[in-house]
């Protein structure tokens, strides 16, 4: 039996396989903000609690098994996940970032199989993207964070995250995005994430980007094909695509990571 993660700001995805040639179960908590409460949380929503091994996929920066930086829940912060969980679950753990996970699972399973240079992008809570290399996340020196790029606003530069991620629209407007029904705000978000895909397009010069997250719904597919191919500064030929596993990318990318990890 093993245990796959995919902890973010907002919500969790869990799967469990047991023989890793598919999902077993699938299901969806929400992440509690506090990290302690998150690891009882888990645990009560565990019926079966003896794994093989365990996949975390996380929404942040990590080094060294702990997580360094986790933009959308502080509480995590300089927290030794990989420990905990070896002494809750008594089996081996891997750390991955979400977007890792989540792109390997596209590249794999989903719609990205038929690319071998692609970038996945995630926009949901934060903004976060990973670039994979034959089935492979490309070599990198400290992760891949495209949401942490800046842009240059009124004279100020701020991060892409900070503009059009989840957390940072609900701080600006006062409403969750799912609540906001306003086109021209959607608009607004759509054209600056068209820029950016350009800017991922670029830095990562890439076949294919896939794109998920939970906030790609309340986005108009068609109008972002269209400012993307608008706002190009060169003539590339890179195509972007809607995630065809959505929620399930991050759990996939486990799967195929215990599948092939030895």
């Amino acid at each position: 039996m093993h245990l796959l993660l995919d902890i973010g700001a907002t919500t969790t995805k869990i799967g469990i396989s047991k023989n890793l040639n598919k999902i077993d179960k699938f299901f969806i908590i929400e992440t509690p903000k506090n990290y302690n409460d998150f690891l009882q949380v888990l645990k009560n929503n565990l019926k079966e609690t003896r794994f093989n091994r365990i996949v975390i996929g996380f929404a942040g920066m990590i080094r060294n098994e702990k997580i360094i930086k986790a933009p959308n829940l502080p509480n995590f912060n300089n927290k030794n996940i990989v420990k905990d969980f070896k002494n809750l679950f008594n089996c081996d753990v891997i750390l991955k970032n979400d977007a890792e996970l989540a792109g390997l699972g596209e590249a794999v399973y989903g719609i990205g199989k038929r690319f071998n240079i692609l970038g996945y992008v995630t926009l949901s809570s934060g903004v976060g993207g990973v670039k994979i290399v034959n089935k492979k996340v490309e070599e990198n020196f400290f992760g891949f964070e495209p949401g942490h790029s800046l842009f240059l606003l009124n004279s100020n530069f701020i991060e892409v995250e900070k503009l059009i991620g989840g957390k940072s629209i609900e701080k600006i407007t006062g409403k969750k995005p799912e609540e906001i029904k306003d086109k021209k705000f959607w608009s607004y978000i759509n054209k600056i994430f068209a820029g950016f895909l350009i800017n991922v397009a670029i830095f990562w010069s890439v076949e294919a980007i896939i794109i998920g997250g939970s906030l790609i719904k309340s986005l108009d597919f068609e109008e972002l094909k269209v400012n993307f191919s608008n706002l190009k500064t060169l003539p590339f030929k890179t195509k972007i695509f809607k995630s065809k596993l959505q929620e399930k990318s991050g759990i996939y990318g486990g799967l195929y990571l215990l599948k092939t990890h030895t």
